[in-house]
């Protein structure tokens, strides 16, 4: 009886081992051998709970050829995520090349909290090397998928009791991610700085015009490589899965000189900040700090692939700071679990075509304190002075300094705040100190401009410097 018993399982082992032990696995079902994996478009899992249907079935192919009367397991397990439905005893499907018969059982796993499914297989004619089995299932729980660099793996093992009956299949992918929609940003093309020779209220040449720069732009791609959940739809910003509720743009930056703007002559417009190249628009909104643009799904998908390129438009008049503005785009799809596009860059940097200095502090011109201001050119270039005084209320007014064009390194005299007070005046008759202090800022035509504000005491005895 010992004998038999040895000889029974002797059998067995020999059965299950077959004759290769070099069964194949294919996860993703392409048949080449190769990654055929479906590339899915990390948009699609924002919440994580969508449901992804690969394209083609897992299928094992044997080698080993179990023989009528023999049962074996099937373990088949992801990486990451579970079973988008739940698994049946039909999901594994046995597939004979010739008179080869089998049943199959699902006996645990396989629900959709699952990422495992453990199947039995009752063989009845034998299994023939090259026959197979293939899985149809779906994958939920996907959250790997919302990084670009993210996949869902599956694997294999058949055994029964004695070991393994073919060669198990290692785990490879069944799903990878991608971002399909990409936004960027770029200052290629800006160019133009604001002109101090007008008093900082108008730009230089080099922008489109005077009275209109360049601030950069933006750009929507759609990257063509992403699906939608079935894995083989492309997934395309506003068509099938990927509608597109809204899109809106936000400029920062400081706007109070394209608030006058009205190029078209409609007031109702916001000419003062444009959207060109990828669609035409003005601001939906226009403040002195913030551009809006508010775009239609249908919009963005005709924006795809063309830069989208912003443009500040000004009235000439009034003064021009310097600022960096910085845009935000924001794409909001239909379908809430999808995961919206969104950006914040830094667009082109508009910047002075001088140096730039204040002297916060000159007392009230004829008072009792003696002012001067003394102003340097400490580049090696020579250039005019630009001079803008402040009242206390915050009035200003801009000339050109009367002592006119400072040579490389060189100074002016020391200036009296009466003698700055009666430019200004000269340029604007309307300009007043009130009664209070006053505060000024000197734009050079070259790049090093250093100011300083002197007040001398009553007795002349001694001096402050701010």
């Amino acid at each position: 009886m010992f004998k038999k018993t040895l000889l029974a399982a002797s059998m067995a082992a020999a059965l299950s081992a077959g004759p290769a032990m070099a069964g194949t696995w294919d996860a993703d079902g392409d048949g080449a051998g190769t990654d055929g994996s479906a590339v899915y478009a990390t948009e699609l899992f924002g919440d994580g709970t969508t449901v992804i249907t690969p394209a083609a079935t897992a299928k094992y192919t044997f080698a080993a050829t179990p023989g009528a009367g023999s049962s074996f397991l099937v373990d088949v397990t992801l990486s990451s995520g579970t079973w988008g439905a739940a698994l049946t005893s039909a999901s594994l499907g046995y597939g004979p090349l010739g008179t080869g018969v089998a049943s199959v059982l699902l006996v645990s796993g396989g629900a959709t909290t699952d990422s495992t499914a453990q199947f039995r297989v009752d063989v009845s004619a034998a299994i023939q090397s090259g026959d197979t089995l293939a899985l149809t299932y779906t994958v939920g729980g996907t959250s790997a998928l919302a990084s670009a660099t993210g996949s869902i793996k599956m694997d294999i093992a058949i055994s029964d009791n004695l070991g393994p009956v073919d060669t198990a299949g290692a785990a490879a992918n069944i799903a990878r991610a991608v971002d399909e929609t990409t936004i960027a940003a770029s200052t290629t093309g800006s160019a133009g700085q604001i002109d101090v020779t007008t008093g900082s209220t108008k730009f230089t040449a080099a922008a489109v015009s005077t009275t209109s720069v360049d601030l950069g732009n933006f750009t929507i791609t759609d990257n063509a490589t992403g699906v939608e959940d079935d894995g083989t739809t492309a997934f395309t910003a506003n068509s099938g899965d990927a509608g597109v509720t809204s899109a809106t743009v936000t400029i920062s930056g400081n706007f109070a000189a394209s608030l006058g703007v009205d190029a078209d002559t409609t007031p109702t417009t916001n000419d003062g900040v444009q959207l060109s190249g990828c669609v035409a628009a003005d601001a939906t909104t226009l403040t002195a700090t913030e551009a809006t643009f508010s775009l239609t799904g249908a919009q963005v998908a005709a924006a795809l692939g063309t830069a989208c390129d912003v443009t500040m438009n000004i009235d000439g008049t009034t003064v021009l700071d310097e600022f960096t503005p910085s845009v935000t785009v924001a794409v909001d799809y239909t379908n809430a679990k999808y995961t919206d596009e969104s950006l914040t860059a830094n667009l082109y940097s508009l910047a002075k075509n001088g140096d730039t200095v204040d002297a916060d502090l000159m007392l009230t011109p004829g008072g009792v304190f003696s002012g001067y201001v003394r102003i340097s050119n400490k580049s090696s270039v020579t250039g005019k002075v630009i001079a803008t005084l402040f009242n206390d209320a915050g009035d200003a007014v801009t000339f050109d300094l009367a002592d006119g064009v400072l040579d490389a390194q060189s100074s002016t005299a020391l200036i009296t705040v009466e003698d700055l007070y009666a430019q200004a005046q000269a340029a604007d008759a309307t300009f007043d100190h009130n009664g209070g202090k006053l505060r000024a800022r000197f734009e050079g035509e070259f790049s090093d401009i250093e100011a300083q504000s002197i007040t001398i005491s009553t007795d002349n005895s001694t001096f402050s410097t701010f």
